[in-house]
């Protein structure tokens, strides 16, 4: 797709200087304006007279494309094999690489290629040392204008006439004649296959007719456009056929080279087309014709003459200014690519500039939203933190209920379990009551937890000159004295016996049967209790020996003869 949408395309000779406006619409290329001007033959002041015109076109300071004269390129044909894998951008890589070697700098080039057929690729590369290029761009700033393109003429010749006499199958060659030289292009509707420039031009008839007629260069020039003509017979004649062979010998040194380019039938020129101000020369069509054996026509007779009316003298000018719009079949530019850059933001700018403007527009309007927003979140967050503080004291003042709530629960299980127990409590001791034989003697009823885990830290810790409880009376189990209780548990530490759940007791006492036999019966009749789950009599090692007060530890008393027994007495919770 073209960058740009319209361009002017300037062609500066040595007699004329011609330009083109051109413009796209709906993709295809219009000419909307031509205006050419005269130069002087002899004179220095063409470059004043060219800048006065440029500035009465509107041109002044403008961007151009602009022809770069063939004799000033070298261009290089070539064709790759379907088995060649390189494209042809390589390989006029690899011919650059030889020519920069031998020409000891750094060329300019540009290459166009197509596929001539299936298989078969075809391009052409052009070629300029810089100092060339830097010449041509620096020969604009006098005249006031900055370059858009850089095209070698017979490319543009040939971009211009390609899009006007139709595909006829077979190359045409293209003969643009200027003042001082020739442009020769071949190709097809496909593409370009070969380009050269020919060092003569009109000015080689007008010196013919000036030697001839004995007369100034001016007054030949008038002369050869009024009156010259090559058929036989014609005025001035004798003077131009000679002019015209010389002319038309270097045409043939080009044909032969473009044949040992691109040799075989297929790649034979079919016919020839004229153009620029030396074609109009009276019989060169037919000249040229009876010379190459091929139809020769003129530009203007052209079928697509009547789309760009600009063909014949303006077609170099044309052809610059299609090829910079890039609808063009072989583009080939020489301009550095920096100012090729420039031309399209000179082009773009002013889209360009709206769409910044555009762009700030609404980044504002999106900053000024994302302000309001923020704002309004701003809001919407630090009421969240006013009601997530309230959460915060709320949930502090539950976890600190829950904390004292825990702690008082605490500190009331012992008292939940012992008046859970109280009731049990009682009820064993109905039950042994009961279930007692009338020789027997009960002399301790108490939990489990307080009888065995109680009495193996006091054996682990307690000095053994402490005496436990013993025996007021035979059947009944004392308790040591308060101020004892309390000396025995500083000096032994024993820790505190756990809680207790009041479902497993411990029945002490005695019974005067040797063979417990009592003691049995008052279990089995345990066993039958609704609220008891099991009645086992204690091994020795967990019965705790029997002792007596300590104030009657020295009085000589003797326990009766009696078997002692401790059973195990386990019962449904309440």
């Amino acid at each position: 797709m073209p960058r740009l949408k319209q361009i002017v395309g300037l062609d500066i000779g040595s007699r004329t200087a011609r330009a083109v406006w051109v413009q796209l619409r709906g993709g295809e290329p219009r000419v909307v304006r031509a205006e050419q001007m005269a130069l002087p033959l002899e004179g220095n002041e063409t470059q004043a007279l060219i800048r006065s015109w440029v500035e009465r076109l509107g041109l002044l300071r403008g961007f151009a494309a602009v022809p770069l004269p063939g004799a000033q390129v070298v261009f290089q044909p070539g064709r790759l094999a379907p088995e060649d894998p390189r494209t042809p951008a390589q390989a006029a890589d690899m011919e650059l690489a030889t020519f920069n070697d031998m020409a000891g700098d750094r060329m300019a080039s540009d290459v166009t290629s197509h596929a001539w057929s299936p298989g078969l690729r075809v391009y052409l590369m052009a070629m300029a040392r810089p100092n060339v290029v830097t010449r041509a761009l620096n020969a604009l700033e006098p005249v006031g204008l900055r370059p858009a393109d850089l095209v070698p003429a017979p490319v543009a010749c040939f971009n211009a006439l390609s899009r006007l006499g139709g595909d006829t199958g077979t190359p045409t060659l293209y003969l643009n004649i200027g003042h001082t030289q020739t442009e020769l292009a071949i190709g097809t509707a496909k593409g370009l296959l070969f380009a050269r420039s020919i060092a003569l031009g009109g000015r080689s008839f007008t010196d013919a007719v000036m030697q001839l007629a004995m007369t100034p260069l001016a007054q030949a020039e008038a002369q050869k456009q009024r009156d010259g003509s090559l058929l036989p017979g014609g005025a001035y004649a004798e003077a131009l056929r000679p002019a015209a062979e010389r002319w038309y010998a270097q045409v043939a040194t080009c044909l032969s080279a473009y044949r040992g380019a691109f040799g075989g039938e297929p790649f034979a020129v079919g016919r020839i087309v004229l153009s620029g101000g030396g074609a109009q020369l009276g019989g060169l069509v037919e000249f040229l014709g009876e010379r190459s054996g091929l139809a020769v026509v003129k530009a203007e007779s052209l079928p697509g003459a009547a789309v760009l009316p600009a063909a014949g003298c303006f077609d170099v000018a044309l052809g610059a200014a299609l090829t910079a719009l890039e609808v063009v079949p072989s583009r080939l530019s020489l301009l550095p690519a920096m100012l090729r850059d420039e031309v399209v933001f000179r082009e773009k700018k002013p889209y360009w500039v709206a769409a910044a403007v555009m762009g700030a527009l609404t980044l504002g309007v999106i900053t000024a939203g994302m302000v309001y927003a923020l704002r309004g979140d701003a809001r919407a967050l630090e009421t969240e933190r006013k009601e997530l503080r309230k959460r915060e004291q709320l949930d502090r003042g539950i976890a600190a209920i829950r904390q004292r709530s825990d702690a008082q629960r605490v500190r009331c299980e012992p008292l939940r379990k012992l008046l859970r127990g109280g009731p049990a409590m009682r009820e064993v001791i109905s039950l042994v009551a009961n279930t007692i034989a009338p020789d027997d003697w009960i002399s301790l009823i108490c939990d489990e937890s307080a009888y065995l885990p109680a009495a193996a830290s006091a054996a682990k810790h307690a000095p053994p000159a402490l005496p436990r409880a013993g025996f007021f009376v035979p059947g009944f189990r004392g308790a040591l004295r308060p101020a004892a209780a309390a000396e025995a548990t500083a000096k032994s530490d024993v820790p505190p016996p756990p809680a207790s759940e009041f479902n497993v007791f411990i029945v002490e006492g005695y019974t005067p049967d040797i063979s417990l036999t009592t003691v049995k019966s008052m279990m089995e009749r345990l066993r039958t209790a609704p609220r008891v789950r099991k009645v086992d009599l204690l091994s020795d090692d967990k019965v705790l020996p029997p002792t007596l007060p300590e104030d009657l530890a020295g009085l000589a008393l003797e326990l009766p003869d009696m078997r002692r027994f401790v059973m195990r007495l386990e019962v449904t919770p309440p």
